[in-house]
This record gives C-alpha cells, structure tokens and sequence, in this order.
C-alpha cells in the first residue's frame, strides 16, 4: 500500500513540470525566422546552416555549428555547416584578444582554437552579427572579413 501512496505522490508532484515543459515554444530555422532580403542576398545558404532557435530578452537568437579551419593573427576561419554537417559556407573573422567562443558547450578563448574543433555561433534576428552567446553585446561581437558563399553548391 505505501508503494500505491508514493507513486500516487510523485506522479502529482510530476504534473506541474510537464505542465512547464509544454509550455516552452519550440522555435522553428524555417517558420520562426525572418532573414532580410539584403542578408539573404549575401548569404543565400545561411537558412541551411541554422541548427537552432532561441529567445532571449524579446529577441530571436539563431545558433550556427561552424569546424574551425585556421587561426592566426587575430583571425579565424569557419566552415558553417548544417544538422548533417555538411559545409554551407566559410567565413573569417577578426577578433579580439579576449574573445571567447563556445566549444562543446564552455567558452574558450578563440586564439587558442584548434584546426577541427566545433564552434557555436549566435546572430540575432532582427541584425547581421555573430556572437558566442545569445544575448551578447555588441562589442562581443565577431567581425567578419571575408566569406566563401559557394560551399555546397
């Protein structure tokens, strides 16, 4: 009987958080998200290569996966890729000294990047940046200089 009793308990303290987890909106790369036409044209693969959408503060966030090439000289170069991991497109950014990015899930400072390893990416919605959380400020941003839009085609 103290079995029925527990599981009765812990099945209607359980109900709440099924209750939360429904709640959650689960954001769409393909209906939630408005590229401008101005973007769309510099970066006619970069739908592709969403992997994730989130809100954060109001605003839309967009995660990329990205295989870091080459770093060197205040620069790096990354193959975009989409949830199969094929390369959409590659891209160079300069950065800062401090600059951190995200590797399997923890910040690391992007000069100690190696050839290979994975990378997230964040760009807001409603403005072109790339950023290593969602949220981030401006100044943390990424500042690219050169993109290959070719790459899977």
């Amino acid at each position: 009987m103290k079995a029925i009793w527990k599981l009765a308990i812990a099945a209607a303290a359980g109900m709440p958080l099924v209750g939360i987890a429904q709640a959650q909106q689960h954001l769409s790369c393909i209906k939630d998200v408005s590229y401008s036409q101005e973007f769309l044209a510099k970066y006619p693969r970069a739908p592709a290569a969403c992997n994730q959408v989130i809100e954060s503060n109001g605003q839309k966030w967009i995660r990329f996966n990205a295989k870091t090439q080459s770093v060197g000289d205040g620069q790096a170069t990354f193959d975009f890729t989409d949830n199969h991991g094929n390369t959409v497109a590659s891209l160079t950014f300069a950065f800062t000294p401090d600059a951190q990015v995200v590797v399997k899930g923890r910040p690391k400072m992007a000069s100690n990047l190696k050839k290979g390893e994975k990378v997230v990416f964040w760009m807001p919605e409603n403005r072109f940046g790339f950023y290593a959380h969602p949220g981030a400020a401006e100044s943390q941003q990424f500042k690219l200089v050169s993109t290959d839009t070719s790459q899977g085609r």
